[in-house]
């Protein structure tokens, strides 16, 4: 099926059998340009006409088409094709779909061909003319970015960041979560005892003081979860003891096993109870919306929807507009995943960061006095569940940062912050003179405020940054994940300061 598509592709330069070519007269949509010539090649819903001034290929979705030469509409159909894992192809898009279908005032048609494909279509709501067939097949997100880098496939979803020249937008986000049976008492482990039992150092529950009980380890099939590790156990050797064809049935195993642990997404977490995470310093990362939405739960995955550089026709194009936009995180929360909306975290929630900064700060005058500082900053303002972290060893912002830019300045576009100071807040991690982290936690917020206010344009919001330095650690120092995660941009909305 994925075949097929990749052999449409070149049809943009070939007629279609039983069509004849011939003289057109194409008129944009508002009527302000017209482009006449003879229709030579079309494919999918694009046409190739021979002009005056040479050959040029449009979307027929942006032109009406007059003359002997147009083709007939039910040969204009998009054809796509998109691979990734089971949980995004079947749960996330038929839900963006049958939505982005209804707002158009579209028909939606899904028709599941087994537990590795599925086809959608799209018609048009009055006429019944068939507009898209999507084309979805279940993939590893290795495979689905390599059917996408041969064109053996339009679109891509995975868990996998596609590197930095690639079109791609974080759709959804999720999390990987350890979890035990209910029948379990154990509620927190810290990241070292994780990893000794992942990597087979630790088999017994009595090991980490509790009863005498084998631990056996559910994992899923496939690559992702040693991606999604590897972020905080760097050449981490996975052991299993039970591999499961898809992450949605983990938890049922797990559940009916008090010895067991498994590493499920927390939107299939089902009857398991999630275990907290903490580091060996005591800064403890439960699995929740707002650390996840915010990237301070460590085995955070963002879910990318990636798209090859070639043109994708106009309903594809309004598709994916769609599907990155604020309309669609009630869909994407309703299937069960973390959605970007972007929400609030009141001051009175922050006591146990605060709490932590006190301690950090111990008797330093210095470190004291910026805790004291940060409070008076920010005690009537709210944290935003957004936050801008870098890449390992860069001042470049990761993707799930550089999809937030565009999300804030669309906010801040509809008036979500209208009469309200947006600051940005710099934090980093402990290495270093506590004066250079100072500096460079400004500088961080300063050069985050320059790239939203670039993006948004000209706006009334009123932005303003700031930095504490290394005060307000979000995990423990001790690992380069931890220390990772320190180095953030916060962004909080409060009433604008008199002063300012």
């Amino acid at each position: 099926m994925i075949l097929r598509f990749a052999a449409l592709a070149v049809l943009i330069l070939m007629p279609l059998p039983g069509w004849t070519s011939g003289a057109v007269t194409l008129t944009t949509l508002d009527g302000s340009r017209r482009i006449e010539g003879e229709l030579v090649s079309m494919s999918d819903a694009y046409l190739r006409v021979e002009t005056e001034h040479g050959a040029i290929t449009i979307d027929s979705g942006d032109v009406t088409c007059e003359g002997p030469g147009c083709p007939d509409a039910a040969e204009l159909v998009a054809e796509v094709a998109i691979g990734g894992p089971a949980d995004m192809v079947h749960r996330l898009m038929s839900p963006l779909l049958e939505s982005f279908a209804r707002r158009r005032g579209l028909s939606y048609r899904h028709i599941f061909l087994g537990d590795d494909q599925v086809s959608w279509e799209l018609t048009d709501g009055e006429g019944g003319r068939l507009l898209a067939r999507i084309s979805g097949q279940v993939t590893e997100d290795r495979a689905s970015l390599k059917q996408l880098a041969s064109r053996d496939a339009d679109l891509a979803f995975g868990r996998s960041d596609g590197g930095s020249r690639a079109d791609q937008d974080v759709i959804a986000l999720d999390a990987l979560v350890p979890v035990l049976s209910p029948d379990n008492p154990r509620a927190v482990v810290t990241l070292s005892q994780l990893e000794d039992i992942l990597q087979g150092k630790v088999t017994d529950w009595a090991e980490l003081g509790d009863d005498e009980l084998p631990i056996v380890v559910h994992l899923a099939k496939g690559e992702e979860t040693g991606r999604a590790l590897s972020r905080v156990f760097p050449g981490l050797r996975l052991r299993s003891d039970v591999i499961h064809d898809q992450p949605a049935s983990i938890g049922a195993a797990v559940a009916d096993d008090p010895g067991a642990l498994g590493l499920a997404p927390l939107s299939q977490i089902g009857n398991t109870v999630p275990l907290v995470v903490s580091g060996s310093c005591g800064l403890a990362s439960p699995a929740t919306l707002a650390s996840v939405k915010s990237e301070d739960y460590p085995l955070t995955q963002p879910l990318f929807l990636h798209r090859n550089g070639a043109r994708q026709p106009r309903i594809i194009r309004d598709f994916l507009a769609y599907a990155r936009s604020h309309e669609t995180q009630p869909v994407i929360r309703a299937a069960g995943f973390v959605d970007q909306g972007i929400s609030r975290i009141s001051f009175d929630r922050q006591g146990g960061r605060l709490a932590n900064a006190v301690l950090w700060a111990g008797e330093d005058a210095a470190q004291m006095q910026e805790v004291q500082r940060l409070i008076v900053a920010l005690i009537d303002a709210e944290r935003l569940t957004l936050t801008f972290r870098f890449e390992d060893g860069s001042s470049d912002l990761d993707a799930q940062s550089n999809s937030n830019i565009r999300r804030l300045a669309d906010a801040i576009g509809r008036g979500d912050f209208d009469r309200r100071e947006l600051v940005f807040v710099g934090f980093t991690d402990g290495e270093g003179p506590a004066d250079g982290n100072l500096r460079l936690s400004k500088r961080r917020a300063a050069s985050v405020l320059r790239a939203v206010r670039a993006f948004a344009g000209e706006t009334s919001v009123l932005l303003s940054d700031d930095g504490f330095g290394e005060i307000l650690p979000m995990a423990c120092d001790d690992t380069a994940w931890g220390r990772q995660v320190n180095r953030r941009v916060e962004v909080w909305v409060r009433r604008p300061q008199p002063d300012r």
